[in-house]
């Protein structure tokens, strides 16, 4: 059974416990098994989640955008920095924002305040799915073609050519050399959502950090090479990416 520890933070007490016993109803009827911890004070998240002995973990967040003090797209970019393994769902009316929390959280999901159940209910389904769908497994060769490795898709972050040779970067640090070409990659891989960014770089969506004209920020401050002509195919595959891990972040 899937275990999920979640935090949702609201200024309005009613909205947030409303959201927090939605949020726990919904994960039990999909049989996860799930803790809730209610914040009303953005900054009492901020210090909880913030690098230190006592920092406290989440597997998922649940935002509201308008909070005293400290917004959510700014305490979303602290928990960003703070906890980057950490999935953020914003819980708002503020639907003008959405971009804005693309481009500056990159959060799972984005639940309309005004259609909150179905939205919700969309969202956690789609969360759900993206935690148990990650068994896919891509066989390549190393050492010359000699040593057969099967690698987890999720895992890889990005992949970069360099001359005759191809470095596949893991999540875990791990790189590895291997022979096939960037073509062959991008066939093999394009069906998991890892893009073609530049003719040396293909890159996992579910890394992106970023993307300006400076290239696509990773994990570890990595930035992999984004084409000029290829800026708003890849940004739209990204858009295409959040909105099939997360129903509702843009409204129909």
């Amino acid at each position: 059974m899937i275990q999920i520890n979640f935090a949702v933070c609201d200024d309005d007490e009613i909205v947030l416990d409303a959201v927090c016993q939605r949020v726990h109803a919904i994960f039990k009827r999909c049989g996860v098994e799930a803790t809730g911890v209610k914040y009303l004070s953005p900054v009492k998240l901020y210090e909880q989640i913030k690098d230190g002995e006592k920092k406290m973990k989440y597997n998922l967040i649940c935002l509201d955008i308008d909070m005293p003090k400290l917004d959510g797209v700014s305490l979303g970019k602290a928990i960003r920095e703070n906890s980057p393994e950490t999935d953020i769902i914003f819980v708002s009316n503020r639907e003008d924002r959405v971009f804005d929390t693309l481009l500056n959280v990159r959060p799972f999901g984005f639940v309309r305040k005004n259609n909150f159940s179905s939205d919700l209910m969309d969202t956690l389904r789609a969360y759900i799915v993206s935690k148990i769908d990650t068994n896919h497994y891509f066989v390549i060769k190393t050492d010359n073609n000699s040593v057969t490795r099967s690698l987890r898709v999720v895992d890889i972050v990005y992949i970069e050519s360099f001359r005759d040779h191809q470095f596949i970067y893991m999540q875990d640090g791990e790189k590895i050399d291997i022979r096939m070409t960037m073509d062959e990659l991008e066939r093999e891989l394009s069906k998991y959502d890892i893009v073609r960014t530049h003719k040396g770089f293909l890159v996992n969506l579910k890394y992106v950090q970023r993307i300006d004209t400076k290239g696509i920020t990773l994990p570890g401050g990595v930035v992999a090479g984004l084409s000029r002509t290829k800026v708003q195919e890849v940004r739209a595959q990204y858009l295409k990416y959040l909105r099939k891990t997360g129903a509702s972040l843009i409204s129909n």
